[in-house]
C-alpha cells in the first residue's frame, strides 16, 4: 500500500490545474453580476477578423473543435464562433467561455491569464497578450491542454450545478445507506438493479437512454487497478446484469471499433483510474455507444469502488448527453 500512497502524493502534486507561471496569471472578479449566457459547449473567441480567417483561426479550431474522442460519430469539443475586439460589447461579454486574443507589438512578453467572472457568472476568460500571430499559435501549442482543461472544469461545475439544483435526495439516501457513497443523481433516474454488490440507475426517454453502473471489489493487489482488470470485470458485471433489448444479449466493452483507454486520475484526492471507451451488446442486439468510469482506492475500507456510465442514444448527437453522465460520476464521495 505505500508505493500506492507515494503515488497519489506525486499525482497530487503534478495533476492540478495550475497556470502560475512567470507569463501566466489568475483572477477572480466581483460577485452580484448577470447570468452569463451560451449554449453547452460554446466558446467565443474575441481576435481581429484577420487573425481568425487565416493560420491562428486554423490553429483554434483545430485544438478547441477537434472531435471529441471516444464517441462513434464526430462531434467537436466545442463549438466556437468570433468577434473582433470593436464589436465585443455587453451582449457578448455575457458568453460563459472566452478566449480573447490581443496581438500587439507593445507586448514584451507572452503571457496567459485566467480571470473567472469579470462580465457575468458563472464565467472563465482564457486571455493571450502576444506580439504576434505566430507567437500566439506558439503559446497555443504550449498551453492548450492545460486551457483545454480550464474550460472542460467550467462545462462540468456548470452541468453539476444544474443536476444538484434537480437532486433526488431519495437516491442519495440509499445511496450512503447501502454503500457509503454521495451522488448527485438528478431527478429521472430509478433504480433498474440494486443488491449488495452491485447497483444500477438508468434514465429513459423516447430516443436515447443514460445509465449510471456502481460496483465494488475487495481490494488485494495493485493489478486490480490497471486496464486489463478493469475491461475485464467490467464485462464480467454487465454479462451478469446489463442485459440487451433483446433476451440473451448482454453489455461488453467494444474494443475493437475504438480501443479503451485507461489513465491514472486524482479523484478528490484518491488514487483512480479513468476509462472511457465504447460498448456494445453481445447475442445478436446491435445496440451500442460511449462509456466513462472511475475505479477508485477505498483504502479505509481497502476496496475498488467503480462508478460507471454509458450512453445509448442512436439517433441523438452524443456529447452533452454523456458530459452529464461524467459530471454525475465525478460527484462522487467516498463517506468516511
Amino acid at each position: 500500500m505505500k508505493h500506492i500512497q507515494g503515488f497519489v502524493l506525486a499525482l497530487l502534486l503534478t495533476s492540478g490545474f495550475v497556470l502560475m507561471t512567470g507569463c501566466e496569471g489568475t483572477g477572480t472578479q466581483g460577485k452580484g453580476l448577470m447570468s452569463s449566457s451560451g449554449r453547452s459547449g460554446e466558446m467565443l473567441v474575441v481576435c481581429a477578423d484577420t487573425y481568425w480567417k487565416g493560420s491562428l483561426g486554423d490553429s483554434l479550431q483545430a485544438v478547441f473543435m477537434a472531435p471529441l474522442e471516444f464517441l462513434p460519430q464526430n462531434e467537436p469539443m466545442f463549438f466556437m464562433s468570433q468577434v473582433n475586439h470593436e464589436n465585443f460589447n455587453a451582449i457578448y461579454q455575457k458568453q460563459r467561455n472566452i478566449l480573447y486574443i490581443d496581438i500587439s507589438d507593445q507586448h514584451s512578453v507572452a503571457r496567459v491569464s485566467i480571470v473567472k467572472n469579470k462580465w457575468a457568472s458563472p464565467q472563465i476568460i482564457v486571455s493571450f497578450s502576444v506580439k504576434s500571430e505566430e507567437e500566439a499559435i506558439q503559446l497555443l501549442s504550449m498551453k492548450k491542454q492545460r486551457i483545454m482543461g480550464l474550460f472542460m472544469q467550467s462545462e462540468m461545475r456548470r452541468f453539476q450545478k444544474a443536476q444538484k439544483a434537480q437532486q433526488d435526495r431519495n437516491i442519495d439516501k440509499k445511496l450512503q445507506q447501502y454503500y457509503k457513497l454521495s451522488m448527485i443523481i438528478p431527478k429521472g433516474f430509478v433504480f433498474a438493479v440494486r443488491n449488495e454488490e452491485f447497483c444500477w440507475l438508468r434514465k429513459e426517454t423516447k430516443y436515447w437512454g443514460q445509465s449510471i453502473l456502481i460496483h465494488f471489489q475487495e481490494y488485494t493487489d495493485t493489478a486490480m487497478l490497471q486496464q486489463a482488470h478493469i475491461i475485464a470485470n467490467r464485462n464480467a458485471v454487465t454479462k451478469k446484469y446489463v442485459f440487451g433489448s433483446i433476451d440473451s444479449t448482454y453489455v461488453q466493452v467494444d474494443e475493437k471499433y475504438i480501443p479503451p483507454v485507461s489513465e491514472y486520475f486524482n479523484f478528490n484526492g484518491q488514487y483512480a483510474m479513468k476509462t472511457q471507451g465504447l460498448w456494445r451488446t453481445e447475442g445478436g442486439d446491435f445496440m451500442g455507444g460511449p462509456f466513462i468510469s472511475f475505479s477508485i482506492l477505498d483504502e479505509k475500507r481497502k476496496r475498488i469502488v467503480t462508478v460507471d456510465g454509458f450512453l445509448y442514444a442512436p439517433t441523438d448527437d452524443k456529447r452533452d448527453l454523456l458530459r452529464q453522465i461524467e459530471a454525475i460520476l465525478l460527484s462522487t464521495k467516498i463517506i468516511d
